[in-house]
């Protein structure tokens, strides 16, 4: 058995590309964000990271323009609640970019964790749609949001309905069915 990851700060046992999806401790995660990229000013606004027992992390700035503060307060609590199970978002490139850039300016020493894209995933298993936003991938399931789209609690929601309609589709039952993939990054 090929373990993708076994730090020893991480809550749960290695990821095992083998093991039933329904076992895993996974969570859905989602942020909003300032402007498209950090490095040109862009900051994060909204997150949100939901299980399937609802919401465990969320955070929405009070101003258009969250302080230093204001994300440096939340960032480790983040960080720790990412690394002590498996990520899903959609597009997470995106996120993990905002996640990273915030992690090292605050001086964090790093992230360790595993993660599955739906953006991938969607890509891989339905037939060239023409946009693979949440909204029309919920809509060629019949699926509707469970809260707005384009807010974080709203895109973690969608991304949680939106992987296990995938999941059903493409008949996946293990992380390796899914693509299971680690982030390593250190500050």
């Amino acid at each position: 058995m090929t373990c993708l990851a076994s730090p020893s700060h991480v809550g749960i046992a290695p990821v095992q590309p083998d093991r039933p999806l329904r076992t895993v401790p996974l969570i859905f995660f989602d942020l909003e964000t300032t402007a498209l990229r950090p490095d040109r000013g862009g900051r994060i606004r909204e997150i949100a990271v939901v299980d399937q027992n609802g919401i465990r992390f969320d955070w929405k700035s009070d101003h258009d323009a969250p302080s230093d503060q204001a994300v440096a307060r939340r960032l480790p609590r983040l960080l720790d609640v990412l690394e002590d199970r498996v990520v899903v978002g959609h597009n997470l490139s995106f996120d993990f970019r905002f996640v990273t850039y915030e992690a090292e300016r605050l001086g964090h020493p790093g992230l360790d964790l595993r993660y599955v894209d739906t953006l991938g995933l969607a890509r891989a298993l339905l037939d060239a749609p023409d946009d693979y936003s949440l909204g029309p991938l919920l809509a060629q399931f019949d699926a509707a949001p469970d809260e707005a789209l384009h807010t974080a609690v709203g895109d973690a929601l969608a991304t949680r309905t939106l992987f296990w309609h995938l999941v059903d589709t493409g008949g996946l039952t293990t992380l390796a069915d899914v693509g299971v993939k680690r982030l390593r990054w250190h500050g």
